[in-house]
């Protein structure tokens, strides 16, 4: 059963009233390519490598990307809540679904919509998110960060405070030195670690985010994956398709 966007929201709202470490995740088409290559014959090395790169990860790091496999599926398994394509949405990549919660034992997991990262998109020239339970949920609080954009003024604009941070490399770009690491990695892991007064983490970091979040979680966090959402709270609408026609509807 997949629970409905504003019941996982009030949840969340009341894990962090209540300080209960949780995770709240999304397994999108990226996440089946990257943990089903080498298990599930119809995902191609094309495919895998496509995601490699948009990760920013290098190609000659198999221990690495070795290791992000292991952490993302701890992840799924110690997430309060599993983001999974509906049914009706398993195009694509997200045909592999119900093969992938098979083969790695997630079928018992409490289960949402991967698109609830959507209920925090900032509405076109506005400070003002879509959905009033996720306005909720970042307004005089504590928060800490993990994306590639700046985001204080709607953070502030809710009366609450970015009190750590981190401002990770974007994604999917072509920058042959600057990639992600073990290093880009202990440093968030330390950040979390020696974070306090944290009342919950926004993490919009890909893939990578999952594995950040599940971290925030066994260190007594509150962490949310927004995914690109978070783009919105830069005012970016260009990356995504459901953000362009987003934008396109607004600007009406």
């Amino acid at each position: 059963m997949i629970i409905d966007n504003n019941t996982l929201l009030n949840i969340m709202q009341s894990n962090i009233e209540n300080k209960i470490s949780s995770s709240f995740i999304r397994k999108g088409d990226g996440e089946n390519i990257f943990i089903g290559y080498g298990i599930i014959h119809a995902i191609k090395l094309r495919k895998y490598l496509k995601m490699v790169k948009i990760m920013n990860l290098r190609y000659s790091h198999y221990q690495f990307q070795h290791y992000i496999k292991r952490e993302l599926i701890s992840a799924f398994y110690n997430c309060d809540y599993l983001g999974i394509a509906p049914k009706n949405h398993r195009h694509g990549a997200w045909k592999y679904e119900s093969e992938v919660l098979e083969r790695f034992n997630l079928k018992q997991k409490k289960y949402c919509d991967m698109n609830f990262h959507l209920e925090f998109i900032k509405i076109p020239d506005k400070n003002q998110l879509v959905n009033s339970i996720a306005e909720k949920i970042i307004t005089n609080k504590n928060i800490g960060i993990i994306s590639c954009h700046e985001v204080d003024n709607l953070i502030k604009n809710y009366n609450s405070t970015i009190v750590s941070s981190y401002k990770l490399i974007k994604q999917g770009g072509n920058n042959l030195f600057n990639k992600i690491t073990l290093k880009t990695y202990n440093e968030i892991f330390n950040l979390i670690k020696k974070s306090i007064n944290v009342d919950l983490w926004i993490v919009g970091a890909g893939i990578h985010a999952k594995i950040f979040c599940n971290y925030i979680k066994n260190n007594k966090g509150v962490a949310i994956d927004i995914g690109s959402s978070i783009d919105t709270w830069a005012n970016i609408y260009n990356h995504r398709g459901h953000l362009r026609k987003l934008y396109s509807e607004y600007s009406k």
